[in-house]
């Protein structure tokens, strides 16, 4: 196929595929991207690295009418989207190849990577203007530290620097001499002696970060945060929907897999300034990409103060599906946007 055939033509580069599976990622994803570009002339495929040859790639398009995947040789894309899901095949030599290919031809290749939360704090944690937003937050390095944080802060949240999903996060809290533990589903109290032993064997040196826990907002005495997917558009970033995900009792992560449940945002609508969210958008996205390298999409987790004040808590490089249907509706449409509008300035 030639390139002049589909403008602009898109690869949706994904992880490899294990026994009976092609590739790796969401299917439906891929097929909406497809279809909606499809309507602007353009055509995207979803390759692997094992797909990848010296002038083009092998690439494949779903078939709506046969309903299935077909394999199809394409030359190299003007633009490629980056659906890896593993940060280990990230950082492979073959991906790291393409990403220097992209820059050598100054091709769009986003979203470049994952987000290591640490890099991204202190990215954010030098803009003067980004420091009332973001809860302090310390490279976890020994127990001695934490003890010392526990003294000025009523309590912290342990999390790893490459952690997703809400996996491996903890509540540390101290009263006298007791220490309290708390994940999504245990809550366990050491003396002092004993929580030596359980950071030692749980929190990794330099694997974790310590952020204070800033007291947020609640529905129905539960925790809740918005979710938000930012995409770039007309020279700045702009959210596309906010989503909202509320903890189950007593619980510490909004995470859905976790017990979280997704309520309307127009319970909280009132709650919250959506020109302060616009502003968090356009600056974190602005930031970041100084920061990393273009980022074309990107999603925020914030949580509200009972006075409506926005705390970022995570940046996340690569967004989960919206359950929301309507908001991953116009994601797709806005992504498919910025995949023309990157064309345009790149030709």
């Amino acid at each position: 196929m030639k390139k002049a055939d589909y403008v602009p033509l898109v690869g949706i580069l994904a992880s490899k595929g294990g026994k009976n599976h092609i590739f790796r990622g969401n299917a439906t994803v891929f097929k909406n991207i497809q279809s909606e570009l499809s309507k602007f002339g353009g055509l995207s495929f979803v390759f692997t690295t094992d797909d990848v040859e010296e002038n083009g790639v092998t690439g494949y398009v779903y078939f709506f009418e046969g309903k299935k995947w077909g394999k199809i040789s394409f030359p190299i894309p003007d633009i490629i989207y980056n659906k890896i899901s593993s940060r280990s095949e990230e950082i492979s030599d073959e991906v790291v190849a393409l990403k220097k290919l992209y820059e050598q031809q100054r091709k769009p290749f986003f979203n470049y990577g994952f987000f290591n939360k640490w890099e991204t704090y202190f990215a954010l944690s030098q803009d003067r203007e980004m420091q009332s937003y973001i809860p302090k937050t310390w490279l976890h390095t020994d127990i001695v530290h934490i003890s010392d944080l526990l003294n000025s802060h009523y309590s912290l949240y342990a999390k790893p620097q490459d952690g997703h999903k809400g996996s491996g996060i903890y509540q540390l809290s101290r009263k006298e001499d007791h220490y309290t533990v708390q994940s999504n589903t245990t809550t366990f109290t050491y003396n002092e002696e004993n929580f030596r032993t359980w950071v030692s064997s749980h929190l990794h040196k330099e694997k974790y970060l310590l952020q204070e826990e800033i007291m947020t907002d609640k529905i129905e005495d539960c925790k809740y945060d918005l979710r938000v997917i930012c995409l770039y558009r007309d020279n700045e970033y702009k959210p596309v929907g906010i989503g909202v995900r509320k903890a189950s009792k007593n619980s510490i992560i909004t995470h859905v897999p976790n017990g979280g449940e997704i309520i309307p945002f127009e319970k909280v609508r009132e709650r919250c300034s959506i020109k302060q969210i616009n502003w968090l958008a356009n600056k974190v996205g602005t930031l970041i990409t100084k920061e990393f390298g273009f980022v074309g999409e990107f999603s925020l987790d914030i949580g509200l103060t009972p006075e409506g004040w926005p705390y970022l808590f995570e940046v996340n490089s690569k967004p989960m599906i919206f359950d929301e249907q309507e908001i991953q509706k116009q994601r797709i449409t806005e992504l498919v946007q910025l995949f023309i509008e990157l064309e345009k300035y790149h030709k």
